[in-house]
Parts: structure tokens; C-alpha cells; sequence
């Protein structure tokens, strides 16, 4: 795990002598282990070093190959670097050292753009073609590692974080508006697009190459994520596949010339990664999770019985009630360089530093999991959307009153089917609005309530997940599998892996994803609706393997995910802090929104913080919302961006 930045030109590198040192200063905390730099005429690539395999100087990257025609900087793992470099070897390369990375230069030799098909693992690298005046930029196929570029002053730039593309001599951001229209309903903002205009992502599953003669050319997939149902046979057969699959990718992700640790939620994903390692390894790792003061949110009594069966060395980090102070969260928010208000990057911040405390670098994480065998409620939801979509529009309408009915009593079930209904409906005309609805926290039509007239006309979030023309009146296989490819084309590397890295390497240790494994997602996405849901619960092929792996209320444990109970983790302070960044005359957010609504919000989350939940807007959803608005004013404010 490391911190790449680079800077090319076809003719001549501008002059900015400063930049590297500006750049590798703003990576160090993603490589604190030594840095290293290459420039010639052409190309000046930085690397910061976190170093996981061979720790010698042969390890320190820029790497190259026999004669240093060829560099490369690499962010991540090449899992199977092993097996490669024997191939290599026997067709006449040397290597150097032990390095992962190195495979990289002798690849390239070998197969050119096409090396990428043959790499397995989490990667984000760039490699520069000294003969050929080439750079190419490579990502891996689930957008594990993050890899931004940008234009400036006649040169091709890229690094693993925006910082350091923001730190080129004469760079000045410019604003997306229609980014952060899509991050207020969503939390993020959705690949390529970062908030900034005229700075990018590099696509997951794609390469980019930028050379003398070929100019700049669009990403090119070398990978694309396809669902296609076509498992046949029983569940026990299909989870013994993947357990098999499991105890390979964690075998070969457990591989590091330093200790490994593991992050355990208490969820089912994250357990069946540490079986696996133990099962694998036949040691047991040192295992972390999280515990908070509101029992609705907390899951350690099921981490505590997956490391007593697992024999783990096991830590809990509490976080307690009010003792989130303002400086840190704000400290958070603005080390995404864009706007992001996913509120469990706190809990993923707080175990990655106390594992680094231990003097751990490294842990594998139960990431993806969801995503591939259709952990989200949504995916369970999705047999009621379908029966709903086949009612006559009297009797939705009916479901629909019900649901006002029961919300003056029982606020969150009413709410769910008045938006169920909603969402059917809409689905019926149109099925990319039913699935975006699934992901947002604010709809359209609230979106265009809190916009101010003069904001401009922007495009709704439907574009970014496809929806589908049923073949039938209840296409649930259909609606199934465009759910799974929306959340690993969308949420998946805009949301929860820029999470998971953002708040991983701020720590300085490496976090390895084995449900991200190509052998094991493939079965994720072989599986039929059948086998990802029964309508009450998702995971059914994984919890078929928590009974063979694991004590039996883990494999039964509902899906809770990684939510914080913000309300009561905040400090008194911030509640003050809120109402002078938000509702001031100064708040950049008041360009563009409507203050009158965020004070309504800040007033309901006052009431939340005494205990107050009876709200017309759910406990989550108000603290999203709060999160949303003070991710996106920091964020304007730390670069001085205005609407």
C-alpha cells in the first residue's frame, strides 16, 4: 500500500521543482515508510512507501526493468505476483528483488496493455515507457485503489489523492455543480466525476494512456463487472465453493513479510474472513472492532464469540456518547479533498488507528461482500417491489394509506411503505428510478425543495444506475442483477472503498478486501436471486457457510451494517459548531440551498441529541442529511469554491 503521484508531457515537463516535495509531503501518511522519485525530460513520477513485502531497498519503488527503459509506481497488491514472476523469469527476465510491484515492468514487456487481464488483485499504478514517450494509468477491476488525474498547463497529471494534484504550481479548482447535486441525495459523488470540474477518476477496470503520437485517449476497460445468473444445484454445494475460493483469496491475501491483522465487525462477512485466516494459516490473526454506546448499533457480542471460537487476539475500540469533538470531525471530512458524508468513515478511522497503535500495518477487511451476494435490504425488498409493481394502482394506493395511517404511531414502518409504493410506482414507468430511490437519501423532488431558484438546471441521479425493460410483469431475476451491477459500478468504488481507503491509509495501514477477490466475486455473481435472498434476509450462500464456520448466532445475525448513532456520539459543541457553519450569513452553502430547510434540520437533530426520534424524517436520514451539509460547506470553504 503506497502513495503514487506523477506528472507527464509528450515534449517537455513544465518547470514546478517544488511539486515533489509538495506532493510526497501531502502522501506521506499512505507511505511513511521511505519515499522515492524519478524524473526525466518527459515524466516525474512520487512514490510514498508503506512497506508489506520485501521491506529491503530492492522493494522501494519507482521500479524498473533490466536497463530503466521502463518505470512503474503501484498503490496496492498483486496477488498472484508469485505465479507471474515465474513466468517471467522462465522468458528471460531478472528480477531485483521480491517485490510485487516489480512483475509490473516485465509484464508490460511481455504483453503491453494487455498485461491487465492478467493481474489479480487490488491496484492502482502508473507506468511510464521511456522509449516510447508512454504513460499508461491502470485500475483494478473493482475500484479498490483510488487513482485521480487532471490537465494542467499542457501536462498530464495523476496521484492516489486530489491533494496532491491540487498542489501543482498555478492550479486553481474549479466546481462541478452537478457533482455535488448528485452527492446531496447520495453521499458521495459517483465515478469519474470528484466535485471538481476539471479534476477526474480513473474508472475502475479501465487503463489510460497518454504518448507522443496517440495524445490523450479515453479509459479503456480491460474489465467489465457482469451479474449472469446461471448457478444450478444446491445452496451447501454452492457455499462449499465458496468457502473454497475464501481459504484461497485469503491465503493469498494474507501474505506480507509483516503481521496481518483482521477487522471484525461481528457481521458475517467480516467472520467468515477470520475463519478463513485461521483455517488458512492455522494461526489465529489479532482482530479489532468497534463498540458503540446504543445497543441498536452495536454488534461486539457477536465479534467477541467470533474470536473466542476463532481463538483471536481481540481488541474493542468504544467510541462514547458525546465524545466526538468538532476539530476531528472536521479533520475527517476535509482529508477526502471532495465532498463525502458517509457517517461510518468515523468508526473506520477509529479501528484503523488502533490497529496502527498496535504496530500493525496491514488487516483484511469483509468489504464487498454485500455488494456480491446481496447482503443490502434492498435485495430482499426486491420480492415486495416486484408483487407491489403487480397490484391494480387501487390497491397501491390503498398499501399507501396504510402507510400514513401507521405512521402517526409507528413513524419508520410507515414511512418505509409510503416510500416502497412510491418507488413502485415510479419503477413501473421507469425501473433506473426505483433503483437510484433504493440508494438515495434525498429523492429528487426533496433535492429540488431545498435548491434555490437560482441554482441552475441540473440533471437528476437516474443516470448513473441503469435500469431495465422487464420481460415480464414480475422480473425479479432482472431487477436482481441490475441491483448488484449498480452498487459495484456506483456505490461500491464511490462510496464504501473510498471509505475504506481514505480513513485506512490516513491511519497508515493497508486494508485487503478477499471478498474482492476475483474468484470469489465471480460465484457472488453466478448466483441466481434464489440464492442471494429468501425474501426475510440476504447472504444465504455465505450464511449457509457461517453455519459450517461459525457459532450459530452469527450465522443467523440480521444484516446490520456499519451505521454510527451520531446523535448521541457527538459532542455539546458541535451542536454550536453546526449552527455557525450552516446558518451564517457567511455559509457558502446558502448560495444554492435553502437555509430555512437545513435549519429545520439542525432544530430536529437538536431534539435527537435528548432523545427526541419522532421526527417526519428518520433518525438516519436527519443525521445524513446534517452530515451532508456540513461535508459540502467544508469542503467549499477549504477551496475557497463558490456556486
Amino acid at each position: 500500500m503506497c502513495g503514487i503521484a506523477g506528472r507527464f508531457h509528450q515534449v517537455t515537463l513544465p518547470l514546478d521543482p517544488q511539486w515533489q516535495g509538495r506532493a510526497d509531503a501531502l502522501l506521506a501518511h499512505r507511505g511513511p515508510d521511505g519515499s522515492g522519485h524519478f524524473i526525466d525530460a518527459n515524466c516525474e513520477l512520487v512514490h510514498r512507501r508503506l512497506a508489506l513485502i520485501d521491506l529491503s531497498a530492492t522493494g522501494r519503488q519507482p521500479l524498473a526493468n533490466e536497463d530503466g527503459s521502463v518505470q512503474v509506481v503501484c498503490n496496492g497488491e498483486i496477488y498472484n505476483h508469485q505465479e507471474l514472476r515465474a513466468e517471467l523469469r522462465a522468458r528471460g527476465h531478472r528480477f531485483r528483488g521480491t517485490s510485487d510491484t516489480e512483475v509490473l515492468v516485465h509484464l508490460y514487456e511481455e504483453h503491453g496493455a494487455g498485461m491487465l487481464s492478467r493481474l489479480r488483485g487490488m491496484f492502482a499504478f502508473a507506468l511510464y515507457d521511456q522509449r516510447r514517450t508512454l504513460l499508461m494509468l491502470a485500475r483494478d477491476r473493482f475500484g479498490i485503489k483510488p487513482l485521480y488525474h487532471a490537465r494542467h498547463d499542457g501536462q498530464f497529471v495523476f496521484a492516489s489523492e486530489i491533494k496532491a494534484l491540487l498542489a501543482l504550481e498555478g492550479f486553481r479548482p474549479e466546481l462541478d455543480r452537478q457533482a455535488c447535486y448528485d452527492f446531496l441525495g447520495l453521499t458521495y459523488i459517483p465515478e469519474p466525476a470528484t466535485g471538481f470540474a476539471n479534476i477526474f477518476a480513473l474508472p475502475k477496470g479501465t487503463s489510460l494512456i497518454v504518448g507522443r503520437d496517440d495524445d490523450e485517449t479515453p479509459p479503456r476497460p480491460f474489465h467489465q463487472v457482469r451479474a449472469a445468473p446461471r448457478v444450478s444445484g444446491s445452496l451447501p454445494e454452492m457455499a462449499e465453493r465458496v468457502g473454497a475460493s475464501l481459504l484461497d483469496a485469503v491465503s493469498r491475501q494474507s501474505v506480507a513479510d509483516v503481521p496481518v491483522a483482521a477487522l471484525l465487525s461481528g457481521g458475517i462477512d467480516s467472520s467468515l474472513v477470520v475463519a478463513a485466516y485461521t483455517r488458512a494459516t492455522k494461526q489465529p490473526p489479532a482482530t479489532f472492532n468497534v463498540r458503540f454506546p446504543d445497543k441498536g448499533y452495536d454488534e461486539t457480542s457477536y465479534a467477541v464469540a467470533v474470536a473466542e471460537h476463532c481463538g483471536t487476539h481481540h481488541r474493542t475500540i468504544d467510541i462514547d456518547a458525546g465524545t466526538l469533538a468538532p476539530e476531528s470531525v472536521i479533520e475527517l471530512l476535509e482529508h477526502f479533498d471532495q465532498p463525502f458524508a458517509d457517517t461510518s468513515l468515523i468508526p473506520m478511522y477509529s479501528v484503523a488507528r488502533a490497529i496502527r497503535e498496535q504496530g500493525i500495518i496491514c488487516a483484511l477487511s469483509g468489504d464487498g461482500g454485500d455488494e456480491v451476494f446481496g447482503g443490502y435490504g434492498r435485495f430482499w425488498r426486491a420480492n415486495q417491489f416486484i408483487r407491489l409493481m403487480g397490484l391494480p394502482r387501487l390497491a397501491q394506493q390503498a398499501v399507501k394509506g396504510v402507510g400514513h395511517l401507521l405512521a402517526v404511531r409507528t413513524p419508520n414502518l410507515g414511512r418505509q411503505l409510503i416510500k416502497a409504493v412510491r418507488l413502485a410506482q415510479a419503477g413501473e414507468r421507469d425501473s433506473s428510478v426505483l433503483i437510484a430511490g433504493l440508494s438515495n437519501y434525498l429523492n429528487e423532488e426533496q433535492k429540488r425543495e431545498l435548491l434555490l431558484p437560482n441554482a441552475g438546471q441540473l440533471r437528476t441521479v437516474y443516470r448513473h444506475f441503469d435500469g431495465f425493460e422487464p420481460r415480464g410483469v414480475c422480473d425479479l431475476e432482472e431487477l436482481s442483477r441490475r441491483l448488484t451491477e449498480n452498487l459495484l459500478a456506483v456505490a461500491l468504488p464511490g462510496d464504501m472503498l473510498r471509505k475504506v481507503d481514505m480513513m485506512s491509509m490516513r491511519a497508515g495501514i493497508e486494508v485487503r478486501v478477499p471478498m474482492l477477490d476475483e474468484a470469489v466475486a465471480e460465484h457472488g455473481l453466478s448466483l441466481p436471486h434464489r440464492m442471494k435472498t429468501d425474501g426475510r434476509r440476504g447472504k444465504l450462500v455465505l450464511r449457509e457457510l457461517a453455519r459450517q464456520w461459525l457459532p450459530a448466532p452469527v450465522a443467523h445475525h440480521r444484516k446490520q451494517g456499519f451505521g454510527i448513532p451520531l446523535d448521541r456520539l457527538l459532542s455539546g459543541r458541535f451542536h454550536q459548531l453546526l449552527n455557525d457553519l450552516l446558518l451564517s450569513p457567511s455559509a457558502r452553502i446558502g448560495a444554492f440551498l435553502d437555509i430555512n430547510i437545513v435549519g429545520e434540520w439542525l432544530r430536529l437533530f437538536e431534539r435527537a441529541r435528548h432523545g427526541s426520534h419522532q421526527n417526519a424524517i428518520s433518525r438516519e436520514g436527519l443525521y445524513q442529511r446534517i452530515f451532508i451539509a456540513l461535508a459540502l460547506e467544508l469542503w467549499l470553504r477549504r477551496h475557497n469554491l463558490s456556486w
